[in-house]
């Protein structure tokens, strides 16, 4: 009978561990910025409003406080030249697999350059970004948690 009332503790404890994990886990992705959602999203098409072709996104990185900040692009600069630029969230609208970015070919040029992702988790870098195209990065906006 001891053995029975231990086995079926041991099962309720795993039962009860999954739950609060699993409940965790969505918690944490709410708060990522629904990062499901934005991987949905590698791939997609980036133009601006005239409907020139800016690139491609090539991969998803958050920020300085863990959410999903940037969307890293594939910018064609010209047939054989390609650069990669970070771009705020914000700055996208999309729409399933088509975004708009509102920014020339000149902007993109310009904008600052990194090295690998891991740069773009240092708080200058991503603040000298999000500036670029004007935006308040969401870690410094009034009420948010630091």
């Amino acid at each position: 009978m001891r053995k029975i009332m231990i086995v079926t503790a041991l099962v309720l404890a795993l039962i009860f561990g999954y739950a609060v994990a699993r409940s965790m886990a969505h918690e944490k992705m709410s708060k990522s910025g629904e990062r499901a959602e934005v991987n949905k999203l590698l791939g997609a098409s980036i133009k601006n409003p005239q409907g020139e072709d800016l690139g491609t996104i090539a991969d998803v990185v958050t920020g300085p406080e863990g959410r999903d900040a940037f969307a890293v692009i594939n910018y064609w600069i010209s047939d054989d030249t390609q650069k990669r630029i970070a771009v705020p969230f914000g700055a996208l609208s999309c729409e399933e697999q088509n975004c708009v970015l509102n920014a020339s070919r000149g902007t993109l040029n310009s904008a600052p350059t990194f090295v690998s992702e891991d740069d773009l988790a240092g708080r200058k870098l991503a603040e000298d970004i999000y500036r670029y195209f004007g935006l308040q990065p969401y870690w410094t906006e009034e009420g948010t948690e630091k």
